[in-house]
């Protein structure tokens, strides 16, 4: 008589035990992955809004440089975007606060701040030199982290780090065109 081969009962449950836990490990994985890469991309997205207002610093002429540093009474002090009239900067510029998707996704507020220089450095500079014609311009952008309050929390409370991501570019310019 022939010998029928087959599987047992306890083989397949222990294949389909190996199967289930293989799959919960890549299901975990896969998760966590999404999570890093959409927080790679709220980064990102981040970074690209404040390159954008630094790009129209830069771009500003030293007349509308100093109107942005008058009109937006920036200087020790800590301005939203959006606080700032739009005629100091080009046609499209768009103001915050900005958001990613129409539905629950992150948003986004850009501030700028200035301060003098040599206050910043604590230098002394003196008069009508090319030192004292300097401001630091910090542009900061801020999103909460997931699942942590929303946008006005993070505006109201810059330095909380455990509920909001921030980034955060200086650049040095003369309210002077040499």
């Amino acid at each position: 008589m022939r010998k029928i081969k087959a599987f047992t009962l306890i083989e397949v449950m222990v294949s389909i035990f190996v199967f289930s836990i293989s799959m919960l490990g890549y299901m975990t994985f896969h998760a966590h992955s999404m999570s890093v890469l959409f927080d790679n991309e709220s980064a990102q997205f981040a970074q690209s809004l404040a390159f954008n207002l630094i790009d129209e610093i830069n771009a500003m002429s030293a007349d509308s440089f100093k109107k942005l540093i008058e009109e937006s009474n920036a200087l020790n002090s800590v301005k939203k975007d959006s606080e700032i009239t739009q005629s100091l900067f080009s046609n499209d510029f768009k103001s915050g606060p900005f958001t990613i998707s129409d539905g629950d996704g992150y948003r986004f507020v850009r501030t700028i701040s200035i301060e003098k220089y040599t206050t910043k450095t604590q230098t002394y500079a003196q008069d009508e030199s090319y030192l004292s014609t300097l401001y630091h311009v910090e542009v900061s952008v801020f999103w909460p982290k997931r699942g942590h309050g929303n946008i006005a929390d993070c505006y109201e409370q810059r330095s909380d780090t455990a509920k909001c991501n921030s980034v955060k570019i200086p650049i040095v310019r003369s309210n002077r065109s040499y």
